[in-house]
């Protein structure tokens, strides 16, 4: 067995027992999830306390619906999946309680900001839709593949794919105007 179905079988183990209301399960898979599931709540929203809310959020929806993980799919793409609808959830809450921002100004925008070196990519994928961004994230920094990306965003693996695509092509067009920008500040301040 490897070792990612060691660990997605010691999940699904878990899941088991906190639908029986096992609270120390409960616990061992709060700390277990807690790192990774907030660093991608906090990459997808961009707020420190929105992810901690929604991460909560997502843990009380584990806490109450475990006994539904039927496990056609890994644990960890199960609790992704709720993690994924929730920001989304708490995204489009956010944007309706503030002014929307116009596309057009993406120029403006990259113009404003003042990126160090290893921020250039965390800026760029701000400037991505949330799908984009998504699996862009799931994939590079959590590793999942294009299928498991799917049950957790609840769409055709195609779609998965065609996201990828326009993220990478948003990307290509983003990250050499920022690193202009950089260089073109540093030139001035240097």
């Amino acid at each position: 067995m490897t070792d990612a179905r060691t660990e997605s079988g010691r999940d699904a183990d878990l899941l088991q027992r906190i639908a029986r209301r096992d609270r120390q399960a409960f616990a061992a898979l709060y700390r277990r999830y807690h790192p990774r599931l907030h660093g991608y709540l906090r990459r997808l929203l961009s707020d420190a306390q929105l992810a901690e809310e929604v991460f909560d959020d997502v843990m009380f929806v584990v806490w109450k619906d475990a006994r539904r993980f039927a496990g056609d799919s890994a644990a960890s793409s199960w609790i992704f999946g709720i993690a994924y609808r929730r920001a989304m959830s708490a995204l489009r809450s956010e944007l309706r309680h503030r002014s929307r921002v116009d596309p057009a100004a993406d120029a403006e925008a990259i113009a404003a900001e003042r990126p160090k070196d290893h921020e250039l990519i965390d800026t760029a994928l701000r400037r991505l839709s949330p799908d984009h961004r998504q699996v862009v994230e799931l994939t590079y920094f959590f590793g999942f593949s294009y299928k498991e990306i799917a049950a957790i965003a609840d769409c055709p693996v195609n779609t998965v794919k065609t996201r990828m695509f326009h993220a990478r092509k948003r990307l290509k067009y983003l990250l050499p105007r920022l690193a202009g920008e950089k260089e073109g500040r540093d030139r001035e301040h240097g």
